[in-house]
């Protein structure tokens, strides 16, 4: 009975342990502050990827613009987003899946410019 409390208070404390693990990383992870060939990234270039879901690469600013315009914002699904910086301002293209006004799912393209405080300036196009 002794061993069976011992083995459930060692496993709750291993779940506890893995669970901080997890949640705060190894803290060796600096791939958020080098390019791929390894030079350190601008402040600039780090402003523009905080703008970002490092979850889905979403643009979180555009996101809630199309959700806003939906029929149905929970039918949404990120499929890809591509941007580049443009000098005064990013370009942002998003891809999309949703439901439209009868409930079938279509694919949908907004571009839009952005600034750097990832405020939509202007939608450009949308397909």
């Amino acid at each position: 009975m002794k061993t069976k409390k011992m083995t459930t208070h060692f496993l709750s404390a291993i779940a506890v342990v893995f669970f901080i693990f997890i949640a705060f990383g190894s803290g060796d992870d600096d791939s958020s502050k080098t390019n791929a060939d390894g030079t350190p990234k601008t402040e600039r270039q780090i402003k523009v990827e905080s703008q970002f879901s490092s979850w889905d690469g979403s643009h979180r600013g555009l996101t809630d613009l199309i959700k806003k315009s939906m029929n149905d914002p929970s039918s949404y699904e990120h499929i890809e987003t591509r941007f580049r910086d443009d000098g005064d301002h990013i370009f942002v293209i998003t891809k999309f899946r949703g439901a439209n006004a009868f409930g079938g799912k279509v694919i949908n393209t907004v571009s839009a410019k952005v600034d750097f405080s990832g405020n939509v300036i202007e939608v450009v196009s949308q397909n």
